[in-house]
């Protein structure tokens, strides 16, 4: 390479990181542990913290900044966060606050009151309520709580309330809090603060004490409430004891608040294990719940791994049901699941699958999509195939238009793949 080549390119590297270093934020001088900031120091030194644009180091340094807070140098802090607020992201706020909130919680939710910004106001007061509940003065952030007038400000505070109530280890505490809440103002949201803060403070086994504690069963909604709720979240974490709750639940006999939960759930175990979605919703009642979820249950699976889900379904012997026209419902609404999969890579091979479905099933869906992706890669064959079906004319002229959505070359367009 020419020397005055590499003279050249060397200088632009050294403009460029010179340039560089005068556009990124100044270093931050963080006082000795023995020391403290002043409030102008402190509001210099949190707006220079808070022009960092990578976050995780921005992060860092609030936190060296906040842990140094003071009764004197608080306002300058507060100062600098309220100069930064078009630009503020919510981890920044969060940070300050519950500083703020460990402090002078009182002088905290003054703060946050006084912002403009309805939406900011509002997350600043959810913060800064939890996090005085949760730090034990809990008797004090519910005082307080009294002590609001505004109708608004304690709808958005009472959850945070109940929350922060539970994370500080007083679950009964916290249950009594939300009852009042739930009878008293109709809160329905404070039994998922509820619920989610001992779920928090105590993982799994502590929820499911909590809701078994209740009578789902009897004529309070509350503790209804307490079991959907459970069966909600505590799902997200641990779906198979979730799942254990739900059949406790369904004795002695199923009960219409808790059908609708089968759906969610189901998904919930099939994000881990597909398999044991299936065979757990096998057993379950017939109805349209349990239709749907195990459906979606073995479409994600064939979706994941086809072959695992057809030697899964083949085992139950069901591929030679389907082949002799004796399919159960069940097994007809799981082989759906396996043709919307298979449609999309092999629709030769799912065509022979779609037309033994069961006719009260989604058949006529599934022959559609068929049409739709068979064209795409064949369309005689595809034309040939769909000339064999014996249809009436109001169902064949869906699975015909598939199949032209398939020929056209802005068949993306036209009509989108999920809606097939």
């Amino acid at each position: 390479m020419n020397r005055n080549v590499l003279i050249v390119a060397a200088a632009t590297a050294l403009i460029g990181f010179a340039l560089g270093r005068s556009l990124a934020p100044t270093t931050i001088e963080f006082p000795a542990a023995d020391a403290a900031l002043d409030a102008e120091q402190m509001e210099s030194r949190v707006a220079i913290a808070l022009r960092e644009t990578r976050a995780f180091p921005r992060a860092g340094n609030l936190i060296r900044l906040f842990e140094g807070l003071t009764r004197e140098n608080v306002a300058g802090a507060a100062s600098a966060v309220r100069e930064r607020a078009a630009e503020r992201d919510p981890v920044d706020l969060q940070l300050f606050l519950t500083a703020y909130a460990h402090l002078d919680p009182t002088a905290a939710m003054l703060e946050v009151q006084s912002w403009p910004i309805r939406s900011r106001r509002e997350q600043g007061l959810r913060i800064v309520m939890r996090e005085w509940a949760a730090s034990g003065e809990r008797l004090a952030a519910g005082n307080y709580y009294d002590s609001l007038t505004d109708p608004e400000t304690r709808a958005v505070a009472a959850s945070p309330l109940v929350r922060g109530w539970a994370l500080s280890g007083d679950v009964e505490g916290a249950r009594a809090l939300a009852l009042r809440f739930f009878e008293e103002e109709g809160r329905r949201e404070v039994v998922d603060a509820l619920v989610g803060g001992v779920l928090h403070a105590q993982g799994a086994e502590g929820a499911l004490a909590l809701a078994r504690a209740g009578e789902p069963h009897g004529e309070r909604a509350f503790d209804r409430q307490i079991a959907l709720a459970t069966l909600a979240l505590v799902g997200r974490e641990d779906a198979k004891q979730a799942a254990a709750y739900y059949d406790a639940l369904l004795r002695p006999e199923p009960t219409p608040w808790l059908t609708p939960q089968l759906v969610p759930l189901a998904g919930l175990i099939r994000n881990d294990d597909s398999e044991a979605a299936l065979e757990w919703l096998l057993p379950k009642a017939d109805g349209p719940e349990r239709t749907r979820a195990l459906k979606e249950t073995m479409g994600t699976w064939a979706r994941r791994d086809f072959d695992a889900a057809r030697a899964w379904f083949e085992a139950r012997g069901a591929l030679e049901a389907a082949a002799s026209g004796e399919l159960s419902p069940t097994d007809s609404t799981l082989l759906s699941g396996l043709v919307r999969r298979q449609a999309r890579v092999q629709p030769s091979e799912a065509a022979a699958w779609a037309v033994r479905l069961r006719p009260e099933s989604d058949r006529l869906e599934m022959l559609r999509r068929v049409a739709y992706f068979w064209s795409m890669k064949d369309p005689a064959a595809a034309d040939a195939w769909l000339a064999t079906l014996v249809l009436s004319d109001a169902e064949r002229a869906p699975i015909a238009e598939a199949a032209e959505w398939g020929r056209s070359r802005d068949a993306a367009a036209r009509a989108p793949a999920d809606d097939l």
